[in-house]
């Protein structure tokens, strides 16, 4: 793919930035995605990758697109048969991405971006969840690695009434599960995954990538996982949209999941949820806050947004 590519300008509709890197993903099925859910709907939209597609993610690009898409994985080198290895955010870049979220930037987060910037506790605050390909730390204790299966499962629809699920029903889809922490107090659900989530049937995120294949390692006997797949938060002053489903083609092409990413972009583009974030915002913590029960400190938490 190229650093930077743009769909059909519209005349009309939303600005929408999509961002992929840092994760494999069928570049040729996520762009007709794109097309179908933006091109269809006359929306305007641009596709960059990571590292390069970081620059559109500051303050003064606030308000540029109307949503932003994520769907990569900033922050971590992964390589299989290597330790995966965090990295950053490098100096300046957190800071930005706190200022955009300040600023009011609606985000929809995608997937294995839930994987994003593992170094930076706040950075899970911001969005809801993490999930971790190594051991890490969330919330003041050590978390296991996260895990993953591919599953067919039903989404069901949990708040029917919220705009993101306008139009969509429970569905059945083939898709990459997680086994990984939400924060489910930081977090208005909307969507849940209808299986069993025995972490005995997850396959270890850390084994399989360090090893470059699985060795047998499963989540049995680690903290439950949250069956939340879709969910609604707020960071700074910009309404985010989480939807953990997003694999590969078949999702991409699946008519309910491509109704709810429309919804979504919608939503954190709309003027009641920015209404909504500003009423009552949510700060997000710099990347070198840690507990002190880690024996590590840094920065004083961001200020009080109100």
């Amino acid at each position: 793919m190229s650093d930077f590519r743009s769909g059909p300008v519209a005349p009309r509709g939303l600005r929408v930035l999509a961002v992929t890197g840092g994760h494999r993903v069928d570049g040729e099925a996520f762009g007709q995605m794109l097309e179908a859910v933006c091109g269809d709907r006359g929306w305007a939209w641009a596709h960059g990758v990571q590292p390069g597609a970081q620059r559109w993610l500051r303050p003064e690009h606030a308000g540029r697109w109307d949503a932003i898409l994520l769907h990569d994985i900033p922050g971590l080198r992964l390589r299989r048969g290597e330790e995966p290895e965090p990295q950053g955010p490098a100096a300046g870049v957190a800071e930005a991405l706190l200022e955009l979220l300040d600023a009011g930037q609606g985000l929809v987060v995608l997937h294995h971006a839930l994987s994003a910037w593992p170094d930076w506790e706040g950075w899970a605050e911001a969005i809801g969840g993490r999930f971790l390909y190594r051991p890490g730390w969330l919330r003041g204790q050590t978390w296991p690695a996260s895990g993953y299966r591919m599953a067919r499962y039903t989404v069901e629809v949990m708040a029917p009434e919220h705009p993101v699920c306008a139009g969509v029903s429970d569905f059945e889809i083939d898709d990459e599960l997680y086994y990984a922490p939400v924060l489910t107090d930081r977090v208005t659900p909307l969507l849940r995954a209808r299986t069993d989530f025995d972490g005995a049937d997850f396959l270890c995120a850390h084994d399989v990538v360090r090893h470059g294949a699985s060795t047998g390692a499963t989540c049995a006997g680690r903290p439950p996982a949250s069956d939340l797949v879709g969910w609604v938060s707020t960071a700074g002053r910009s309404p985010v949209v989480v939807l953990q489903p997003g694999d590969g083609p078949s999702t991409f092409a699946h008519p309910s999941f491509q109704q709810l990413l429309a919804n979504a972009l919608a939503w954190v583009a709309s003027a009641p949820a920015h209404a909504q974030a500003a009423a009552d915002p949510v700060p997000v913590p710099g990347p070198q806050v840690r507990s002190a029960a880690a024996g590590r400190t840094g920065p004083a938490p961001r200020p009080d947004l109100s």
